[in-house]
């Protein structure tokens, strides 16, 4: 498997687990606490380090304690996911989905759903902000303003994708291709959504 493939695996048996273990106190409390971990570094928060890092591949750690573009792709999946899920129902209404739902098509949804003329070209500076953001701690800051606004809508992504893109566009070929793949979803689901009007 390629790293990418790791890391949408390693995210996915997570968030499962998370899932497993909802109705118990132990679940909830990782979650809390995970929840609390948006905006930090990976490290910087003690209580953090066996929600994320228990399991983890030992390629994916960092041997000078400076976080691995894998740890921070990781790290922010699953505490914006704790994020995204709170408020909703795991049983009921899960806000990671086996459909192929990334940042951009969800950003789509959401213009559609606030039934605002202007809420279009505000999802699309918001998917620009994620496109210009200079490092992983502002990309950080800019999706957690995404994923509270999906979240207020009920709108799910795919947190295991989601993990797959987090990992690639800290490289300087795939930060282009990411976003612009992004960007694409945007029209996809606004194309697609026009020609079921259209019918």
């Amino acid at each position: 498997m390629s790293k990418k493939a790791d890391i949408k695996s390693f995210v996915g048996k997570k968030i499962s687990m998370f899932q497993a273990e909802a109705g118990k106190g132990d679940g909830k409390a990782m979650l809390a606490n995970l929840r609390r971990g948006v905006g930090n570094e990976p490290g910087e928060m003690p209580k953090l380090f066996g929600v994320i890092l228990l399991d983890m591949p030992e390629e994916f750690m960092s041997e000078s304690g400076i976080a691995t573009r894998e740890e921070w792709a990781c790290y922010i999946a699953l505490t914006l996911y704790a994020l995204h899920q709170q408020g909703h129902s795991l049983e009921s209404q899960p806000m990671h989905t086996e459909e192929h739902i990334s940042i951009g098509r969800a950003l789509s949804r959401l213009a559609r759903a606030l039934n605002d003329p202007n809420a279009e070209q505000r999802m699309l500076q918001r998917l620009q902000k994620l496109a210009t953001a200079v490092d992983m701690k502002e990309l950080s800051y800019h999706l957690r303003g995404v994923i509270q606004l999906l979240k207020s809508n009920g709108i799910p992504i795919n947190y295991q994708d989601f993990a797959g893109d987090l990992y690639e566009i800290q490289m300087p070929e795939g930060k282009k291709q990411i976003c612009f793949k992004w960007g694409q979803d945007f029209y996809r689901e606004k194309n697609k959504k026009k020609e079921e009007e259209d019918v």
